[in-house]
C-alpha cells in the first residue's frame, strides 16, 4: 500500500476569487486517503472561519490586510515565516503547493528548498493586468517561479507566455485547467424557467460580474448593449462589481442596466448568478478567468472575447460562444445569437452540466497529487510536462469563430 503523501497547500492572500478557490481545493483534498493534508492560509483570509473544520491540518499565518500593513509587518516576517517552516518540518511535509504567489512566499521558497521540500507554484499570470497590481510587485511575486520544482498553469496561454518571456522552460510547466467554483445553490434553478422557453420573446438576461478594471473591457460591453438595443433584441443586463465606472456608468443606467457598483460579498454570489442567463466577458486581455469558473459552477453559459485563456475555457458552441473579434459589434453578434436561438442556449446549458465532473476541483486535485508524487518519487530530470485533457480540448474553434 502506498503511504499517504504529506502535502501542504498554501494561499496567503485574503480576498477575491482565490479564498473560494483554495477553500474548494482544501475540501476536495481533505477527502483523499492517499495524502496527509496540511493547509496554510492567512488569518486575514475573508473566508477564514470556513477553514476551521480542517482542525489540526490548518497552518494559519498572520500576514496583513492593507497597504500600510505591508510596511508595518516587515519586522515580523522572518519570525512568522520561520514558524511556518518549522511546522512544515515537524509534520514531515514533502511537497508545498503555492496556489498563488504572495509577497512573502519568495522569502519562504529558498528555505523550503534547503529543507528538501519540493516546491510547486501555480502561476496565474505572467505580468500584472492594466489597472491591477503594480508591475514592480508582480515581478517580485514571479521570483517564486525560480525556486519551483514544477510550475502549474491553468491555461495554455499562460504556459506559452511564460516560455516566451524566458521565465520558465516548457519542461518545468504542467498545463492543467481552471476548475469550477462552487458558490452554493442549485445550478440553473431560477435561470432554467426563462431560458428553457417561457416564451421566446422573453428577455435574455446577461451579466458582467467582477471588479471593474481596465482590461475587463467595460466600454465594449456598454457599446455591445447599445448595439443590441438598436437592433431591437430583447436583452436585460446587470453589472456587479467594485471599480470606477467613469462615464460608462451613465450610459449603463440610460440602458436600464442593473448596476451594483461595490464589492460583492461571497454570500451574495450564488443568488446574483441565479438571476441571469448568460455571463459576458468583454476582456481586452486575459490569462484565464475565475468569473468563467463561477459561471460554469452555476450552470451558466458564457459569451467571451477571444483573448488569452478565455478561448480555452469557453468551448465555442459547447459551453458558450466566442466573439469573432475583440470589438463591440462582434460581442453584440455573439450575444444576439443566443437571444435569437434559445435552442442553442438550452443545448449549451445541458453541455455545461454534462461536463461538470471533468471541470471539478476533485479532478484538479487528482492532477496536482499525481504531479507531486512524480516529483518526490522520481528524479526531476525524468519528469515530462503533461497537458491536461481539458486544456488540450479547450482550444479556439475556427468554425465557431466564423459565426
Amino acid at each position: 500500500m502506498i503511504p499517504p503523501l504529506p502535502i501542504a497547500f498554501l494561499y496567503w492572500g485574503r480576498r477575491g476569487a482565490m479564498p473560494r478557490f483554495s477553500l474548494d481545493l482544501a475540501q476536495a483534498a481533505a477527502a483523499r486517503p492517499d495524502i496527509a493534508l496540511h493547509v496554510s492560509i492567512s488569518y486575514q483570509n475573508d473566508l477564514f472561519a470556513r477553514y476551521v473544520s480542517l482542525g489540526d491540518r490548518l497552518l494559519p499565518i498572520d500576514t496583513f490586510a492593507s497597504a500600510s500593513g505591508v510596511v508595518r509587518t516587515l519586522p515580523a516576517i522572518p519570525r512568522r515565516i520561520g514558524d511556518i517552516r518549522r511546522q512544515l518540518q515537524e509534520r514531515g511535509v514533502r511537497v508545498v503547493v503555492v496556489l498563488m504567489p504572495h509577497l512573502w512566499t519568495p522569502l519562504l521558497a529558498p528555505l523550503l528548498k534547503q529543507d528538501g521540500i519540493a516546491y510547486i507554484v501555480v502561476a496565474h499570470d505572467v505580468a500584472a493586468h492594466a489597472g491591477d497590481i503594480t508591475d514592480i510587485a508582480y515581478r517580485w511575486l514571479l521570483r517564486d517561479l525560480r525556486h519551483a520544482d514544477r510550475i502549474l498553469t491553468l491555461t495554455r496561454a499562460v504556459t506559452d507566455a511564460l516560455v516566451a518571456s524566458g521565465r520558465a522552460s516548457a519542461q518545468r510547466i504542467d498545463t492543467l485547467f481552471h476548475p469550477d467554483f462552487n458558490y452554493g445553490g442549485v445550478p440553473g434553478l431560477l435561470r432554467g424557467g426563462r431560458s428553457a422557453g417561457v416564451g421566446e420573446e422573453a428577455q435574455l438576461r446577461v451579466l458582467l460580474f467582477g471588479r471593474i478594471l481596465r482590461y475587463k473591457g467595460l466600454p465594449l460591453f456598454v457599446e455591445a448593449l447599445e448595439l443590441l438595443a438598436r437592433r431591437g433584441l430583447p436583452v436585460a443586463a446587470g453589472v456587479f462589481g467594485a471599480g470606477d465606472l467613469g462615464a460608462w456608468g451613465d450610459r449603463l443606467r440610460a440602458l436600464g442596466v442593473e448596476v451594483v457598483n461595490r464589492w460583492i460579498d461571497e454570500d451574495e454570489v450564488a443568488s446574483i448568478l441565479a438571476r441571469y442567463d448568460v455571463m459576458v466577458l468583454s476582456h481586452t486581455s486575459a490569462s484565464q478567468s475565475g468569473v468563467i469558473a463561477a459561471a460554469f459552477g452555476a450552470g451558466m453559459p458564457v459569451v467571451a472575447t477571444p483573448v488569452g485563456g478565455l478561448s480555452e475555457q469557453v468551448e465555442c458552441g459547447k459551453t458558450g460562444l466566442l466573439a469573432r473579434r475583440v470589438d463591440a459589434e462582434a460581442l453584440a453578434d455573439a450575444i444576439g445569437r443566443l437571444v435569437e436561438d434559445r435552442g442553442m442556449l438550452r443545448s449549451i446549458t445541458d453541455e455545461i452540466e454534462r461536463r461538470r465532473a471533468e471541470r471539478s476541483m476533485t479532478a484538479f486535485v487528482d492532477r496536482i497529487v499525481a504531479i507531486a508524487r512524480g516529483i518526490v518519487e522520481a528524479p526531476v530530470s525524468t519528469l515530462e510536462p503533461q497537458k491536461s485533457a481539458v486544456a488540450a480540448r479547450r482550444q479556439p474553434d475556427p468554425a465557431c469563430s466564423g459565426q
